[in-house]
């Protein structure tokens, strides 16, 4: 999701040692895309009202293990990263790393026409959900109801964003 110019990525689901670094969970499970950011917006978490924002500049990022560890200016104890445990965990969408040809943000996927090889219309990209295999677009089909198209080379042809057009060939029975 986006809210004011931030994509949310992840959320903080521990603390990593005892100097008030954070341990962040990215949401594509794979956080070395935001390993560079420079702030992170934070909503939510065990010690705030819902909907409390805050943002920090990030003093260090590294990888330690499937997660993203910060460490945040005026974070520096347990006791003040305690509060930002579950936080939902944002960045300036416009700091993002530029991804290769071949692949997309999930938030530049929702609103894309889905059409087959053919051109006729399949759908509109509504969401992406992760699954344990692979990520699956929820595509609106024209009568309404939802289809999940899983992300795999052998159904989704070509994803072009910019032009906000998928072009997908199914599996059998979708």
């Amino acid at each position: 999701m986006t809210r004011n110019g931030f994509l949310d990525i992840g959320r903080i689901i521990g603390l990593h040692g005892v100097r008030g670094k954070v341990k962040v969970a990215a949401f594509s499970g794979d956080p070395s895309g935001v390993l560079a950011a420079k702030a992170l917006r934070l909503t939510g978490g065990r010690g705030t009202a819902p909907g409390a924002v805050g943002t920090y500049e990030v003093v260090t990022a590294q990888r330690a293990g499937g997660c993203a560890v910060f460490s945040l200016k005026g974070i520096d104890s347990i006791e003040a990263a305690e509060p930002l445990v579950k936080a939902v965990v944002s960045v300036r969408y416009d700091e993002l790393p530029s991804l290769p040809e071949d692949e997309f943000y999930w938030i530049d996927a929702i609103g894309c026409s889905v059409v087959d090889e053919a051109g006729a219309k399949l759908g509109e990209v509504v969401a992406v959900e992760p699954g344990a295999a692979y990520d699956y677009l929820v595509v609106r089909r024209p009568g309404g109801e939802d289809a999940y198209l899983p992300v795999v080379e052998a159904f989704l042809r070509k994803v072009d964003t910019a032009a906000r057009r998928v072009v997908a060939s199914p599996p059998e029975g979708w």
